[in-house]
């Protein structure tokens, strides 16, 4: 309250910087974070469920057998193909060491990362207001949620590259600046890939920004990346460069690819919705800055637009569900936010609970027209969680390892062949595992590998990839003939995409197996052959 000068009259002024006592504000922070909390808790127990959902048998077999490799003294590019950064499989290998090498650690690596995402997400939009937060972070847990849990290395980076992008918005040293460039340094360590994400999502807060704030972020991420330098000096330039660059890229994207005129009309509908939403996300985040120059909630909105449309590219290269819900899930849950600021477009930038609320419902809607089965999994996860329907009988188990099966009667099946499997060899024999047509390479059955460890892996190609495993005179024809075993998959030969993995190339490793190998035994679609004495 102010006296007008010569008069009696107050006159209430809000200045924004009314003093409350120390007790008030502390017990102000105390709810937020009481509140946030709760929000939070709610938000990911639904995503415990997912520990017995069925496992992936090459992508999430991947990661538990490189990790195990790793302890084992191998290294990715050199010993085995990869074609992600070394960040993953050296923290899981990390895991291992201290916990043990199975399903569930590697589930709870894979749980973290998206704990870490969606506390993320949260922390950075309740700098607008908890509530705000809670509806976006919603938005986003729904749709990661069907991303399972899996400790895909995709994940690891974009939990980085939204720590980077928290601590950038609260920067106020030199010092903060180089630790956001490690952490930004890290997510690359992840992906390579994210390169031009990490650049474009960090230009709002580099732009126009001390030349020794800048240096410092530069330092920072070259620091970060020393860890890989350091790696290939001992792998080599030429497998670091085949394996992150070379074959990704430019020979197996073309054998990855999925069309979008070959998808389920609701993926191109979604994809759509994630582009309409990113552009709505740069124009509220653009508006902002504009509007609040001063104001770094205004580059942090810009700053999580620019990321969720740069990881574009990871949906538009293979638009199936989880690719696309692995990028939409930021944009779609910044949305929100940036409606509530798009309606406001005033200097005078006030949370309306009310306005966002209704924004959260009309996209939920939405994206349940376009994505039915959204509702319905949600509700079976927590229903899972606190029903505890989980069933053991789905788990191929062997010499104490286990791995989640989509049937007991493929679990089933898979303990009966590696029994067998393991009184018919012997310790240190080399396996070899693959389809049963190895002209072709789409897919392959990486966990088998895990759950033998009596036998050493016979193969470079741990996992398949198309145009890469295969290719004209690769070493896959000199892998299979050195190997010991082979456990050919002919389920994998259905497997058809419209695209280049269907192309048939060379013959040689087939010629290999019916010149040197016998069929002895078949489980189902799997065929185990020997080497002829």
């Amino acid at each position: 309250m102010i006296a007008l000068p010569g008069s009696d009259t107050k006159v209430h002024v809000d200045t924004g910087l009314e003093l409350r006592r120390p007790h008030e504000i502390s017990t102000g922070k105390r709810r937020r974070l009481l509140l946030g909390g709760l929000i939070f808790f709610i938000l990911i127990i639904p995503f415990t469920a997912a520990f017995d959902e069925p496992g992936l048998q090459m992508d999430e077999g991947s990661v538990l057998v490189y990790a195990e490799l790793i302890n084992h003294g191998e290294l990715p590019y050199r010993d085995f193909e990869t074609f992600y950064g070394p960040a993953n499989i050296y923290v899981l290998a990390a895991t291992y060491s201290a916990f043990g090498t199975n399903v569930t650690v590697e589930r709870c690596v894979g749980f973290l990362y998206r704990v870490l995402i969606l506390a993320l997400v949260f922390a950075s939009i309740s700098r607008w207001n908890v509530g705000v937060a809670g509806c976006c972070t919603l938005l986003a847990a729904s749709l990661l949620l069907m991303t399972k849990i899996i400790a895909f290395a995709w994940f690891g980076a974009v939990a980085c590259l939204l720590a980077g992008i928290w601590l950038m918005a609260g920067a106020r040293s030199t010092e903060h600046y180089f630790v956001a460039g490690l952490i930004i340094a890290g997510a690359l360590l992840y992906r390579v890939d994210l390169g031009p994400a990490a650049l474009i999502s960090t230009l709002p807060f580099l732009w126009r920004t001390p030349a020794r704030h800048q240096f410092s972020f530069i330092i920072g991420t070259a620091s970060g990346l020393f860890p890989l330098a350091l790696l290939m000096c001992f792998v080599g330039l030429r497998a670091l460069l085949d394996n992150l660059f070379l074959y990704p890229v430019v020979y197996t994207s073309p054998a990855r690819h999925i069309p979008m005129f070959v998808v389920e009309p609701y993926l191109r509908t979604l994809f759509f919705i994630h582009l309409f939403a990113a552009a709505l996300n740069i124009m509220a985040g653009t508006i902002f800055v504009r509007s609040n120059a001063g104001d770094p909630r205004g580059r942090l909105l810009l700053s999580l637009a620019l990321l969720g449309a740069a990881l574009t590219t990871q949906a538009a290269q293979r638009l199936d569900l989880f690719h696309l819900i692995s990028v939409a899930f930021l944009t779609i849950g910044t949305l929100p936010l940036s409606l509530l600021v798009l309606a406001t477009r005033s200097r005078e930038w006030r949370p309306r609970l009310a306005y966002v609320t209704v924004a959260t419902i009309v996209i939920f809607a939405v994206l349940q027209i376009v994505l039915p089965p959204l509702m319905p999994f949600m509700a079976d996860h927590y229903l899972a969680v606190f029903g505890g329907n989980g069933d053991d009988g789905n788990l191929a188990q062997h010499e104490g390892r286990y791995f989640p099966c989509s049937s007991k009667g493929e679990a089933t099946r898979i303990a009966r062949m590696l029994n067998w499997l393991e009184k018919q060899s012997v310790p240190g024999e080399h396996l070899f595992v693959g389809p049963a047509d190895l002209r072709r390479s789409s897919w392959c059955d990486t966990f088998i590998y895990h759950l033998m460890p009596k036998l050493q892996a016979g193969t470079y190609f741990l996992e398949m990839n198309p145009l890469s495993a295969n290719r004209l005179n690769s070493r896959l024809a000199a892998d299979v003939g050195s190997s010991d075993w082979l456990l050919l998959d002919r389920a994998i030969d259905s497997c058809r995409e419209q695209n280049r993995s269907l192309e048939f190339q060379s013959d040689t490793p087939n010629q290999v197996v019916r010149e040197n190998f016998r069929l002895v035994k078949q489980f189902g679609p799997y065929l185990i052959f020997h080497r002829k004495i």
